[in-house]
Parts: C-alpha cells; sequence; structure tokens
C-alpha cells in the first residue's frame, strides 16, 4: 500500500516478499501436511505486484494504444495461470518426494527464492518494457 501511496515502485517487491516470506515461515513453523492452497497463494502474490505496479504505471500521464489495457490485462491473466500450474506441479512434485532432511529443507527453501525472485524480476522487466 505505501508503495502505491508514496509512488516508490522498489517497495512492491519487498511487500510482495515479506508477505510470502511469512507465509513460507508460518509453514515451517507449523510443520502441517501439504497445504493445497500454495496455488492461490502464489497466485494472489503474483497479481498483487502486477497490479501494484500497474497503478504506479497508470500515474504517467502519457496515454498508451488502443487496447493496451487489455492486452495487459490478458497477459496478467496468462501470468496467473502459469503461476497456477507451477505451483501446482511444485506441490505434486514435492508430495510425490516426501523425504525428510535438513539438506532437502534448505534446497527447497532456495528453490521458494528462486521461484519467488523469479517472478518479481519477469514482472518487473514486463514493467520497464511497456
Amino acid at each position: 500500500m505505501a508503495a502505491i501511496v508514496l509512488g516508490w515502485s522498489p517497495l512492491v517487491p519487498l511487500a510482495v516478499a515479506l508477505v510470502g516470506g511469512t507465509y513460507a515461515v508460518e509453514l515451517a513453523i507449523d510443520d502441517a501436511p501439504l497445504d493445497v492452497s500454495v496455488p492461490v497463494i502464489a497466485l494472489s502474490l503474483l497479481f498483487a505486484a502486477e497490479l501494484a505496479y500497474w497503478s504506479l504505471d497508470e500515474r504517467c500521464k502519457a496515454t498508451g494504444d488502443v487496447g493496451q489495457g487489455l492486452r495487459r490485462a490478458a497477459l496478467v491473466a496468462l501470468g496467473g495461470v502459469a503461476a497456477v500450474v507451477v505451483a501446482g506441479g511444485l506441490l505434486v512434485l514435492v508430495d510425490a518426494v516426501r523425504t525428510r532432511g535438513l539438506a532437502l529443507d534448505v534446497l527447497g527453501a532456495v528453490a521458494a527464492v528462486a521461484v519467488l525472485a523469479t517472478l518479481l524480476l519477469s514482472s518487473r522487466r514486463e514493467r520497464s518494457s511497456d
């Protein structure tokens, strides 16, 4: 919210990473079985980042091409579908592996951070190319 109010885009990835990290810490502390709502959480984080950047872009006085908003909405929707598919696939893979150990936990945490960083970087690149 502060990123949109202040118009400072570096706060967007920080906020999304904080929410995603908080959720990951809660799952790690709770030590619950696999959470099937993970794809929805991933979709929500992706939409939050995309819509925040879109709101920041709308502050600009420049007019865009006709239909640019619809194209951007379609790209955001396709990105959402891809996020759900990837998160669902990772959930199925993790359920299949189901081994225990600190090394695997660290590897999973690194993979989760890499996925989040990739999503944030791709949204920033997409925003800068528009």
